[in-house]
């Protein structure tokens, strides 16, 4: 008979989740930089029961990469694009970093992280939701699937 191998985790994470998760609905005018950080919080704090990852078919992905290839510093974009993806809620998809996480991410500064992610606002892979916050493209994000993975 095999073993099943189980993810433990302290009780209290799921009382921390539910406390993150219950601040971050509340109608509080709260600084962007702190929903952000919340929102890096909730995801240390509420790991997903399976591995999801993010895959784009193949042909969006070259017109994204050649839109991407004309535009100022091509590399830097690249590696906020790449940050990008690594962050999107799989429901809605909306980037669920801050433009800190995407720099530490693209290894960067938060000012270039910035300028990219209005390059890929400007070539139309991603939407402006609102200062700060940005989200994929329904035209792209409609050629990403989305897999999961149990790890045990």
């Amino acid at each position: 008979m095999a073993a099943k191998v189980t993810r433990m985790r302290p009780k209290r994470h799921d009382a921390i989740r539910e406390s993150i998760q219950l601040v971050l609905d509340l109608p509080l005018d709260l600084p962007q930089v702190a929903r952000d950080s919340l929102a890096d919080a909730l995801g240390r704090f509420a790991p997903p029961e399976q591995w999801g990852f993010v895959m784009l078919n193949p042909d969006q992905q070259r017109v994204v990469l050649k839109a991407i290839n004309r535009v100022e510093k091509p590399a830097l974009t690249m590696r906020v694009w790449l940050a990008v993806i690594s962050h999107i809620r799989y429901d809605t998809g909306e980037i669920m970093a801050g433009r800190e996480r995407l720099a530490e991410d693209a290894e960067t500064t938060p000012e270039e992280a910035s300028r990219a992610l209005s390059r890929l606002a400007e070539i139309g892979a991603l939407l402006k939701l609102r200062p700060g916050r940005y989200g994929v493209h329904p035209g792209i994000l409609r050629f990403f699937t989305v897999a999961y993975y149990t790890p045990y």
